[in-house]
């Protein structure tokens, strides 16, 4: 679910991006806002959550280190967007939206399998 909220979070922030693009120049401060305030609490929050699920919990370890990885970018990325080196931060950003929605969609047919069921196209 955090990996989920993570992805429309991260999709959030393209489309506040492509808003300041189009002239909506108040969708610029909600895009930092987010990033530097709200993305990177639910990083820090999704990497507790997925260390507790692998090592206590003795879960897979892939989602930890996803969430490292994720966590570990998000910084880039707000120092890329502050210095206005959109040649790094937009790629990055696409990286991480990538993670991001690799790992919920991961995770979730994860979990569907492991319910008992096998997961098809439409759920």
């Amino acid at each position: 679910m955090v990996a989920a909220a993570q992805a429309a979070l991260v999709l959030a922030q393209g489309v506040l991006a492509g808003r300041f693009l189009t002239g909506d120049g108040d969708a610029l401060g909600l895009h930092e806002r987010l990033g530097t305030e709200v993305l990177t609490l639910v990083a820090a929050v999704s990497f507790v959550l997925a260390v507790l699920v692998w090592r206590p919990g003795r879960g897979p370890g892939w989602p930890a280190l996803a969430a490292l990885i994720g966590g570990l970018a998000i910084p880039f990325q707000i120092v890329f967007g502050f210095e206005r080196r959109l040649e790094l931060h937009v790629p990055l950003a696409i990286a991480i939206f990538g993670l991001y929605l690799s790992v919920a969609l991961v995770a979730r047919a994860r979990s569907r399998t492991q319910a008992g069921r096998r997961p098809t196209l439409s759920t």
